[in-house]
């Protein structure tokens, strides 16, 4: 009785232990679809911000490294170098310092982020660019005229939907909200009115966070199959200069190996999860 109690003790350890090991890699292509003409969809609502527990940053740690390096390359769109220090030839290692904001010196996110090639299972990370397979499809949608706007993939441990991770993607243009001043106002003391009247007060500047043309999450997680929820904001400035914001949601079963297509009005996406290791 006592083998047999300590055999199924074994077979529970080893069955967690090989759950814990179930490795997968996913890899996303987002892309913009062409303006639709007689689009009824109305996405001038306001929506609540996209938020995600267990939600993670692997983009702009290596967005940030890959403008820093360009920085010290020289690239043109980092030449506040003085003359000064031209003449007398400063390293331009110390002039990329960290108070310049890397990420925003992209008017164009680059379609990939370039990560170090990796093959452990330690924690989540990106793909490199060479570990992408979704080459033909990228083509495909260049041929058809449409914009590939992100491209990259992770690896991940399967876990359930309490422990996933969410993971943070965005790209495409960067868009800059318009600045919004407010109405003037004018004093009505007494006291002020008998020594300057209608003393004028300079109306109050409020800047608009800038966006993205893509911001979202990407979440998945493993209860015997695999389900993918993601959250995206497509975002596009309007003639009147403001941001309009088309949401996009999808939660689906899916199956590794299989190649999974997700449509919406203003983009569409490209999802592939491929078991790793196991």
């Amino acid at each position: 009785m006592l083998l047999k109690k300590s055999l199924i003790l074994l077979c529970c350890v080893f069955s967690s232990t090989a759950f814990a090991e179930r490795w997968f890699e996913v890899e996303i292509l987002i892309f913009k679809q062409r303006p639709a003409p007689y689009l009824q969809e109305d996405f001038s609502l306001a929506k609540e911000p996209i938020n995600a527990k267990r939600s993670i940053d692997l983009l702009t740690p290596l967005y940030i490294e890959q403008a820093k390096q360009e920085c010290i390359n020289g690239d043109t769109r980092f030449n506040s170098q003085s003359l000064t220090d031209s003449v007398i030839g400063v390293n331009r290692s110390n002039l990329c310092d960290n108070n310049i904001d890397y990420l925003r010196s992209y008017s164009v996110l680059p379609l990939s982020p370039l990560a170090p090639v990796k093959d452990d299972m330690e924690q989540t990370y990106l793909l490199a660019p060479e570990q992408l397979q979704f080459t033909s499809q990228q083509q495909e949608l260049l041929r058809k005229g449409l914009k590939p706007i992100l491209h990259t993939g992770w690896r991940f441990e399967g876990a359930s939907q309490s422990r996933s991770e969410s993971i943070k993607l965005f790209g495409g243009k960067l868009l800059h909200a318009p600045v919004i001043a407010q109405t003037p106002q004018y004093t009505n003391n007494d006291f002020i009115s008998l020594v300057s009247p209608n003393q004028f007060i300079a109306p109050a500047i409020e800047q608009n966070a800038d966006k993205w043309e893509l911001d979202g999450t990407f979440n998945i997680y493993l209860r015997h199959y695999l389900f993918i929820n993601a959250s995206f904001d497509v975002n596009e400035i309007q003639v009147t200069g403001e941001i309009q914001h088309a949401r996009f949601s999808q939660f689906k079963r899916v199956i590794s190996g299989d190649i999974h297509y997700f449509d919406h009005p203003k983009m569409g996406m490209i999802v592939q999860i491929r078991k790793f290791n196991h």
